[in-house]
């Protein structure tokens, strides 16, 4: 044991070493960028720095693990001079990388407001653009090449003096006894677990991600608790690219990006948003088919009902944003754990709290999961409920979380304990695979065909429960309901709603008010859920511009469309025609009202029906991309 000492000291004062690296950096950052963080005293400074240990620590490990292996290799190589000296040269070539894209950033960030992703690794390889721009970056932003050489320089003269104290040169000895090898792999296996783990963030049920930065500070302050090697690590695979076909001012004419609705006063009601976990428009009473929702099928009859209404994606990851922040999902995967998971969001929650509303979000499964206590912090709910605060694991499923009926009750006493007006959102679980109810409900629910069936049954029931606890408490009149689903339901057998057409998007959107005039009835106008957020700030009056890709339900100067992607094939759904393409190309038309089963291609013979679909379409995927990678998502990036 005493042979492996020096190495295990080494890599100890080495790793405190990068950590003081890295808050240099950090420091200067935040020196260079002050303007960007108004409001952030020294004390809040020495907070994220705090915060970002965990962050840099998982940066460090992941990019050192190779060269912590290297050096605990349980083989008689650590004695030699050479291997040695390679091993200190692989340490400060590759953390000498890693400083190159953290000090960039010093000069980079004014251009995005967030830490660079892996669009930066595209503006590299492109060698002509690259090497053409850099003596541009280097003169105009030349504080960030000298501040690099002093980073660099500092960081080789404290490694030289840890080598000089931890000294591993011995004379060459091939020879090694057994315990000093047995020794070095259980090091060696210690290291390596202690590095999985460092990689991961902790033990947590999701490993660390950008947006998990969104949990300890504001969006403002999240660059600063970020390093660069870690978002670029990060972003990798949710990387999107420009693209360019009209005008910046014939793109505002398709898609004015700023709504602002001046119909109404402000009316500063509750607003309660239900999340329904896959409950497709085919299990209610307004799917055509058999019903297994009592319940709220009776709501409907007092409430104003959008059903042709379609759901942007068909995961919960990607259906959370888009109903709260009105956020479609255009991409490989959601945006909360995309490059541009830490863009500034226009979303419900963070509307209202600037107009004195309490939000919160209540999800009864395991805290972490599908990012959603990260997507609430960047979202601006100012509390978050899940499993963990709901502390009574009496009432755990065993799968996914808490049971709904429940998780509903404690979400009706949380809302009774909130200060009015309120902005809050709930969403079910129980409704998910593997399709379990409690025990006592068994025998009592209708099972249907479908596994699924019983359990949509069930969460009815649950949500039946929630409204008569509801209605006894004297927020409810002051309400505004919005009950919706995050996605239609994966499991199917009727060819409408399986088929991967609009059918399999299917949703039920219900609002519902006892405080407001809605005109209650069945709306047969075209709707999805990113046009969920305008449509409840027009019911409310709310009359401050705001940021939105969708459009409130009581205005139709633009037209209405739905649009959807799966794995790089988008569906362009508007004038009741269904326009796919692949990969931006499209690739049929169809007369969606009288071919819903999409058999018929017209795509050939209705040129002048494809071509506006495809204008339409080219400008909202060119809209989308533009505001996403120049983190343009609020109406006060339009006011630059």
């Amino acid at each position: 044991m005493k042979a492996l000492l020096p190495s295990l000291k080494r890599i100890f004062f080495q790793i405190l070493l990068l950590l003081l690296c890295y808050f240099l950096s950090r420091l200067a950052f935040t020196l260079i960028n002050h303007h960007r963080f108004s409001g952030l005293g020294v004390a809040g400074f020495l907070r994220l720095c705090f915060y970002a240990l965990r962050f840099d620590f998982s940066t460090i490990v992941t990019i050192n693990a190779l060269y912590f292996v290297m050096l605990l290799l349980p083989l008689p190589l650590w004695r030699m001079p050479r291997w040695e000296r390679f091993t200190q040269y692989w340490f400060l070539a590759t953390n000498t990388i890693a400083f190159a894209f953290e000090v960039s950033d010093w000069a980079y960030f004014p251009f995005t407001l967030k830490r660079a992703t892996n669009d930066v690794l595209d503006m590299i390889t492109r060698s002509s653009d690259f090497l053409k721009l850099l003596p541009h970056f280097l003169t105009d932003y030349w504080y960030a090449p000298i501040g690099f050489i002093l980073l660099i320089w500092l960081f080789i003269k404290a490694n030289n003096f840890i080598r000089s104290k931890t000294k591993l040169n011995v004379p060459p000895d091939f020879s090694m006894s057994w315990i000093i090898g047995l020794w070095q792999f259980v090091a060696m296996i210690l290291i390596v677990g202690i590095c999985i783990i460092g990689m991961r963030g902790g033990l947590q049920l999701i490993p660390l991600g950008n947006g998990n930065a969104l949990q300890v500070t504001s969006n403002q302050y999240v660059p600063i608790v970020l390093n660069t090697p870690f978002s670029i690590m990060h972003s990798y695979s949710g990387k999107m690219e420009e693209v360019h076909f009209f005008s910046e001012e014939t793109l505002g004419q398709y898609f004015p990006p700023v709504k602002q609705y001046k119909d109404r006063q402000f009316s500063k009601k509750n607003v309660v948003v239900i999340i329904l976990e896959s409950f497709s428009k085919e299990f209610t009473g307004i799917g055509g088919r058999k019903s297994y929702t009592p319940f709220l099928d009776s709501l409907m009859q007092h409430a104003l009902v959008c059903h042709h209404a379609f759901a942007n994606s068909l995961h919960s990851a990607e259906g959370i944003p888009a109903i709260l922040s009105g956020m479609p999902s255009l991409m490989e995967e959601p945006i909360t754990t995309s490059s541009y998971g830490t863009d500034r969001l226009t979303s419900l929650p963070a509307l209202l709290q600037e107009e004195g509303y309490e939000t919160a979000f209540y999800h009864g499964g395991s805290n972490g999961t599908m990012s959603f206590d990260i997507y609430a912090s960047n979202a601006g709910f100012q509390h978050y409920y899940g499993r963990t605060e709901y502390a009574n694991d009496r009432d755990y499923d065993g799968n996914w979380g808490i049971w709904d009926e429940p998780f509903f009750q404690y979400f009706a006493r949380g809302l009774s304990a909130m200060k009015q007006p309120f902005m809050a959102s709930v969403f079910s679980l129980s409704s998910h695979d593997p399709f379990k109810v409690p025990a006592k409900y068994a025998s009592v629910l209708p099972q249907g065909s479908l596994p699924i069936h019983q359990t949509i049954a069930y969460t009815d029931l649950a949500l039946r429960k929630f409204f008569q606890k509801a209605s006894e408490q004297s927020w409810f009149a002051n309400t505004l309901f919005v009950i919706t689903a995050d996605h239609a339901a994966p499991v199917s057998k009727d060819p409408y709603y399986s088929s991967l057409n609009m059918g399999a998007y299917s949703i039920p959107v219900i609002f519902y008010s006892p405080a407001l005039d809605l005109h209650t009835g069945f709306t047969d106008t075209l709707f999805q859920q990113i046009d969920i957020l305008p449509t409840v700030l027009d019911m409310l009056g709310y009359q401050k511009p705001f940021f939105a890709f969708g459009q409130s339900l009581y205005h139709t100067q633009q037209p209405r469309f739905v649009v959807n992607e799966l794995t790089g094939s988008y569906q362009w759904y508007m004038d009741d025609f269904l326009l796919t393409a692949n990969e931006m190309k499209p690739q049929a038309l169809y007369d969606f009202r009288s071919d819903s089963l999409c058999k018929n291609n017209l795509i050939k013979d209705s040129t002048e029906v494809a071509g506006k679909m495809i204008s339409r379409f080219h400008a909202f995927v060119q809209f989308y991309r533009s505001a996403l990678i120049h983190n343009k998502l609020t109406a006060s990036a339009y006011s630059r």
